[in-house]
């Protein structure tokens, strides 16, 4: 159906947003051991090159700069690898990165520094100063502050979309975030938003009465003695001694250098560039306490303000946004930390404050976990490893191991009894499978739980439940949200069997027109109108299928009634890739080709075993008011998709999945629903289905035409040149 496309179409549009934070590290109840005396530090720092140097290369990341600083001095500082791949130019302490979001610490802190002047107050109106500022939500509108806009709370999700097709100047998009509905209540959520620090900045620049651009330079740079930093891409490109920047594609093995994007009309969320020594002297100047070169040039009030938890982001607090920083506990002690991603940059700035230790982390590819990997491998090496403690404060050994996880392989109910999560064995390794997300691996970790690979060790973890015999009854799982018990489902013998996947296949098919109404039908066109409601976009498209299994699409995109966008995906039944006016065109590998192969199949309808190398009914569920058969397709080199099918109508209702990247080893969960079903030709099809990923929100897809068997050129089934 053509929902499988518009998947991809729009929910792949802005997974690479420039502003991504590093996962979650949250640890759990230990105390730090002792931290190395000076003369440990030169073996300390080796093991954390060593390490540092192993996972660069692991990850495909062609050159970084790294510096530690401890007690006001600098530790450590050094480039690693290559600025300019393909000369193989070794990257330097004075090489210029981008930094990304890195740069909201500073947007921050010049509002404080304004507020320390009396020009402006955090918990003024961003209207007092920006009168055209609107928000969709009248609670919000009303009641929005410049407080608000810095720690992340104002119900927004992230309307990164408008912002990186760069069609639009810092008024309009600040002004598309009233035409974005809220994905939450205001204040009652941390949400990460950028055009909400854009305004911020806009704000500075109206009591300052000079642009953003130039505040920091003369008010944060200056003074600190940053000289080697810059504002714009436009100005990096001037530097004696820049970076490219890059994608690593896991799949190929290849190293792609990619355009620097500029982000002027968003500057103050994320466009700043600099280099290991200038970054040397901000970490300085934060762990003074907000002085540099023997002068306070923030108030220690503000200073404080700066680095106070604003946000939870973890029901217990220890996740948390400040105005400008994370904040999170590792073993008790506090550490503040923003992470930044751009096209061809990943940069991560992380301190200790109260042991005067930190770091900078500046990359030439986009978005890795390697930024989240080094705050422990940091803070390990310098300040000590962690000591598990009884309750009376003895340390002790580690815990014995978690035992074989192959004794939890098994399907467990939902904390509300209404879903099932999978542990099972594949290939020899035991995975946790929820729907809508990627498989975790179980490994045994130390505390005799498991570890969910990839998440943090110390924010995720599974603990297994025995009765008196040894028999596992059910799992614990901890997270930051809090610890959540899955029971595990007991076979009944009286229990009726499930309809058979086969038979249900059978009745999916009926319901939806039958296979030889299926079968007389070659081609399809079809018109739709697209909303993507929490963007404040609006799209339309034209999507083309043909028999066997080739697929393409056409998007055109507006915002404030202005074209903002266009794009184009195809796949002509070998490969395909899809092409957009703002980002670098993109080709399929991997587990992404692998799926847009299995949804162009123009009758996947009918070929369910064909597609799939196993397909399970694995129970019932709730979709809305209607009861659903729970369909997992397993997929042999792509990704498992779970579907719900009405025990009624036997109409698809719901899909769950995940997205991949071939240069991110993350993915993407999403789920659609499918709604106003209509005949057409003899076939049944959904008129409207809603798509929703955490980039992008919901988007409400209304098909307006439906064309059958109308002439298709092959040639449309391939990449294009667009305007």
């Amino acid at each position: 159906m053509h929902q499988k496309l518009l998947r991809y179409v729009l929910s792949l549009l802005i997974v690479y947003s420039f502003a991504v934070t590093a996962i979650p590290t949250v640890g759990y109840s230990q105390t730090v051991g002792s931290a190395p005396t000076d003369n440990s530090y030169v073996s300390a720092l080796a093991e954390i090159e060593s390490k540092v140097e192993a996972r660069r290369k692991e990850l495909g990341i062609p050159g970084m700069s790294l510096v530690i600083v401890k007690d006001g001095k600098v530790l450590y500082m050094k480039g690693l690898g290559y600025k300019d791949f393909e000369k193989k130019i070794p990257v330097t302490t004075n090489t210029q990165f981008a930094i990304g979001s890195a740069t909201k610490a500073f947007t921050a802190l010049s509002v404080l520094m304004a507020q320390d002047e009396g020009k402006l107050a955090l918990d003024d109106s961003p209207k007092k100063y920006l009168p055209y500022f609107r928000m969709y939500d009248p609670e919000s509108d009303k009641s929005i502050t410049l407080r608000d806009l810095l720690s992340h709370s104002s119900g927004l999700n992230r309307t990164d979309l408008a912002m990186v097709t760069g069609k639009l100047n810092r008024t309009e998009l600040i002004e598309v975030a009233a035409q974005a509905k809220p994905t939450a209540k205001f204040r009652q959520a941390f949400q990460y938003q950028n055009l909400m620090f854009t305004a911020a900045g806009e704000a500075v620049a109206v009591v300052e009465k000079k642009p953003w651009e130039k505040v920091i330079p003369e008010k944060v740079f200056k003074p600190i003695g940053m000289k080697n930093s810059t504002m714009s891409i436009t100005q990096m490109e001037k530097a004696k001694d820049r970076s490219y920047g890059y994608n690593y594609n896991f799949d190929t093995k290849e190293t792609k250098r990619l355009p620097y994007r500029g982000i002027d009309e968003v500057a103050p969320a994320g466009s700043i560039n600099s280099s290991a020594g200038d970054m040397a002297k901000w970490l300085q100047f934060i762990l003074s306490g907000g002085i540099a070169n023997g002068k306070r040039i923030v108030s220690e009030a503000s200073f404080a303000e700066w680095m106070k938890p604003q946000t939870k982001i973890s029901a217990d607090g220890k996740t948390a946004y400040g105005l400008g920083w994370f904040i999170r506990d590792w073993n008790g002690l506090k550490v503040v930390e923003h992470g930044g991603n751009i096209d061809g940059f990943n940069a991560l700035v992380a301190m200790v404050p109260e042991k005067r230790l930190g770091f900078v982390m500046l990359t030439n590819v986009t978005g890795s976990p390697l930024g989240s990997e080094l705050m422990p491998i940091v803070w390990e090496n310098i300040l000590g490893k962690p000591v598990v403690e009884t309750k009376s404060g003895d340390p002790v050994a580690p815990a014995k191991a978690a035992g074989d996880p192959k004794e939890l392989v098994g399907d467990y109910l939902t904390p509300d009894g209404n879903g099932t999560i999978v542990v099972k064995e594949v290939g020899g390794a035991v995975t946790l499978n929820i729907e809508g997300q990627p498989a975790y691996t179980l490994t045994p970790n130390v505390k005799g739980e498991f570890s969910l690979t990839p998440l943090p060790v110390d924010s995720f973890s599974l603990r297994p439940i025995k009765d008196a015999s040894g028999a596992v009854t059910a799992i614990s799982i901890a997270q930051p949200q809090g610890t959540f018990e899955f029971k595990k489902k007991i076979a009944s013998a009286d229990a009726k069997p499930l309809i058979s996947a086969d038979e249900l296949m059978q009745k999916v098919i009926d319901a939806h027109g039958g296979e030889e109404n299926w079968r007389k039908l070659n081609t399809r066109v079809i018109e739709t109108e697209v909303d993507l409601e929490n963007q404040g976009v609006k799209a339309t498209s034209t999507s083309y299928a043909k028999a066997p299994n080739m697929i393409a699409s056409s998007t055109i995109m507006t915002a404030l009634n202005k074209t903002i966008a266009t794009g184009w995906d195809y796949f002509d039944g070998t490969g395909g890739g899809q092409v957009y006016t703002f980002a670098p065109a993109d080709t399929y590998t991997g587990k992404r080709l692998e799926d847009i192969r299995t949804s162009s199949d123009f009758y996947g309808l009918l070929n369910w075993k064909k597609n799939y190398k196993n397909v399970e009914v694995r129970g019932t569920r709730k979709i809305g008011d209607e009861e659903a058969y729970v369909v997992r397709f397993e997929s042999e080199k792509g990704t498992d998709v779970t579907e719900f099918y009405s025990t009624k109508t036997f109409l698809l209702l719901r899909r769950e999945g995940v997205i991949t990247s071939s240069t991110s080893q993350q993915s993407i969960p999403y789920w659609t629903t499918f709604e106003d079903y209509r005949e057409v030709d003899g076939v049944k099809m959904p008129f409207k289905s809603v798509n929703y990923s955490p980039s992008n929100g919901n988007i409400v897809s209304t098909v307006k035409s439906v064309k059958h068997n109308v002439p298709v050129d092959d040639k449309l089934f391939a990449p294009k040149k667009l305007d």
